[in-house]
């Protein structure tokens, strides 16, 4: 079930309203009642912190508890006089921990419970040396059902302000075997943003995983000689970024021989035997979008691909992609004329990039065919977890589409998809000619020239 999951912790909560009742009932004079309320917020505050653990936002809160606990044993002369500066921290504290959530994953509603495990390798690759450090993350079908439940970042992975995103539980189980409903589970890879983390999809991954694929999340190297946010107004970063697509699809292709021989014989025994190679898609988000095109244009192990609103790039951006081929897309209007041919430098390489970029995607489906996505209200941000970040749309940069809605029509498209072209069962979804969400432009294209079948088996 998929909902729009952003509160405050149920400790947090109560701890804020035991704090401000301290103060009600010592500014109404009820000193007595007030000090063991204090006493009560301070064992809440303990409890807290061992079971839903500290974080940074609610620092102010701690600070406020403290101070009436300490005023509850001296007296509450003091406590009163103080009311409005506790009774600040307290709002501030609040305003905080909703604003920058720990939040709750959509709940996935498929048949199978969820297992993870992370693999680490070094790729080596004909034009990468020394070798490339490559973190992936599995998530599979598993009949797990208790265990250890995976964090969405680890401590290396969240620091200072994102610090909290430790705290966000997942439902998927660290290390559980794969599930004994089937004896080779479909793979699907994935190809995070220009500098996204290998969760950034988890809505996506567990979705598919409780439908019955593997998914591996592949994390690669920071590029080199580029600036660190990605940034296509400027012609040198798009001829950078042509390059780097294609070390980043070696990347791929070096998982994809990975994979192969995990299925053979996995050193840790999980896999042995468990992966179906001849049924692996790709989907990729942003610039991980791009890649995913690249990597099925390079190795036909690839059998279909999803592109999450990525900006195209590399020898597939002209030549486009045999396989099977889905293209998501943020709402907004195409460049103008005016746009194209901007006095600011800047802004008209920008525009010039998205203009041939639309081109390229009109190209590749008027030749190969495929499919086409577009999400009324959807911005760049909605085809990852991003949003659920932040209620605050600024934060995250998402459309003015409920996250929930977003995801709603993503997970559907991306599940039809991957049925259809990994698993052979025709998708309604896919065959009809108007998509079934009213916010959803939605085009089948059938491919104008002759692809010989064995060019992507």
């Amino acid at each position: 079930m998929i909902s729009d999951s952003i509160f405050m912790r149920t400790l947090e909560k109560l701890l804020i309203l035991l704090v401000s009742g301290v103060l009600i009932l010592d500014l109404t004079r009820h000193p007595q009642a007030a000090g063991i309320m204090a006493v009560v917020a301070a064992l809440l505050g303990l409890l807290h912190g061992l079971i839903e653990k500290v974080r940074w936002q609610m620092v102010p809160a701690y600070v406020a508890t403290g101070g009436v606990a300490v005023c509850s044993l001296v007296g509450g002369a003091f406590l009163a006089t103080t009311a409005v500066g506790t009774g600040v921290l307290l709002v501030a504290s609040a305003a905080l921990a909703t604003l920058l959530p720990v939040f709750l994953l959509p709940n996935p509603d498929g048949c199978h419970s969820i297992g993870t495990v992370t693999r680490r390798w070094a790729a080596t690759t004909c034009s990468q040396l020394p070798p490339r450090q490559l973190t992936v993350q599995f998530w599979y079908p598993t009949d797990a059902c208790v265990g250890e439940k995976s964090r969405y970042r680890t401590n290396d992975d969240a620091r200072g302000l994102k610090s909290h995103l430790r705290l966000v539980r997942t439902h998927s189980f660290l290390d559980a075997p794969l599930s004994a409903a089937a004896d080779k589970y479909p793979v699907i890879l994935f190809s995070p943003g220009w500098k996204g983390h290998l969760t950034q999809n988890t809505v996506q991954f567990e979705m598919l995983a409780n439908r019955g694929f593997a998914v591996a999340s592949i994390e690669h190297p920071r590029a080199e000689g580029l600036p660190a946010d990605f940034n296509p107004s400027l012609e040198e970063n798009l001829r950078g970024y042509d390059g780097e697509v294609g070390i980043r699809a070696e990347d791929i292709q070096f998982v994809l021989d990975q994979i192969e021989s995990l299925e053979q014989n996995d050193p840790e025994g999980l896999f042995t035997g468990r992966l179906d190679t001849s049924r692996i898609g790709m989907l990729g988000y942003s610039f991980g979008g791009a890649v995913t095109m690249e990597a099925c244009w390079r190795d036909s192990r690839l059998k279909a691909g999803i592109n999450l609103d990525g900006m195209l790039f590399g020898e597939s951006a002209d030549a486009g992609v045999r396989q099977p081929f889905l293209f998501m897309s943020s709402d907004g209007p195409l460049p103008s004329e005016s746009d194209l041919q901007c006095p600011d430098a800047r802004r008209r390489v920008h525009m010039q990039a998205l203009d041939r970029d639309m081109k390229r995607i009109q190209r590749s489906l008027g030749q190969y065919g495929g499919y086409y996505l577009r999400i009324e209200g959807a911005a760049h941000s909605n085809f990852s977890d991003r949003p659920l970040y932040s209620p605050l749309r600024r934060l995250t940069d998402a459309g003015r589409t409920r996250p929930a809605r977003a995801f709603q029509i993503i997970n559907e498209y991306t599940l039809a998809f991957f049925e259809q072209y990994l698993n052979g069962r025709v998708q309604s979804t896919l065959e009809s000619r108007v998509s079934p969400y009213r916010d959803a432009d939605f085009s089948r294209h059938v491919a104008s020239v002759l692809i010989e079948a064995d060019a992507i088996a």
